[in-house]
């Protein structure tokens, strides 16, 4: 699955860059919509599943999480926190997810983004343990920026046998591109792109168009 990552500021402006795609990432910190705006807009588009995450800096705290237990709350298909905001709070997000009634219900990706370089095979590995055992996360989201070859084998080495369900990990930047659709190919659940109008929300994505693409001719 190729999730389009939505950044246009307001609802009506994500909504077209959506258009008819079916797997989406809400930026609420760059939509910037209101509480019910969100909800209405994925209610509405029932026939999308939904990532909702909120980054740092724009709203505080509470803000921020109260976004995501609305999500969880009308059961968007994922929520995504960040590692450094504390095993509590991703806790706290778990727990709400299971007492929904909903058969499927919210599944909690627990994300780590490094900007600056990919850290070690043990550091990768390290993280992961750190995401799904004790921040509890469903997926732990590994994103790197890549700055040689093989920071993207260390990364993609992260599919094996028994982390290869609960992990999505890709490079970012020019080096890392390449990563992007071959994550899909080594047993990620799904993998970002930008929209085809508007901007790109990390460096190194594709276009949603050019991934399919891309991924289509590798596959």
């Amino acid at each position: 699955m190729i999730y389009v990552c939505l950044s246009a500021e307001g609802i009506e402006n994500a909504g077209k860059q959506l258009g008819e795609e079916k797997f989406a990432e809400l930026r609420i910190d760059l939509v910037k919509p209101s509480l019910q705006e969100m909800t209405d807009f994925i209610l509405r588009r029932k026939d999308v599943k939904f990532i909702v995450t909120c980054r740092p800096g724009v709203f505080d705290e509470e803000t921020s999480m109260n976004y995501l237990r609305k999500a969880i709350d009308i059961n968007a298909a994922y929520v995504d926190i960040e590692i450094e905001r504390g095993a509590a709070l991703s806790k706290e997000l778990e727990r709400r997810a299971l007492d929904t009634d909903f058969i499927d219900r919210t599944q909690i990706i627990v994300s780590y983004h490094n900007y600056k370089s990919t850290p070690s095979k043990e550091e990768l590995e390290e993280l992961w343990t750190k995401m799904i055992n004790i921040h509890r996360g469903d997926i732990a989201k590994i994103a790197c920026m890549v700055n040689e070859p093989f920071d993207n084998a260390r990364l993609l080495g992260m599919y094996n046998v028994h982390t290869k369900r609960y992990v999505v990990a890709f490079g970012m930047g020019e080096l890392g591109k390449i990563t992007r659709p071959a994550s899909l190919l080594c047993g990620a659940q799904f993998t970002y792109a930008a929209p085809d109008f508007g901007s790109a929300t990390a460096p190194g994505q594709f276009t949603v168009s050019q991934l399919k693409a891309l991924y289509n001719t590798l596959k």
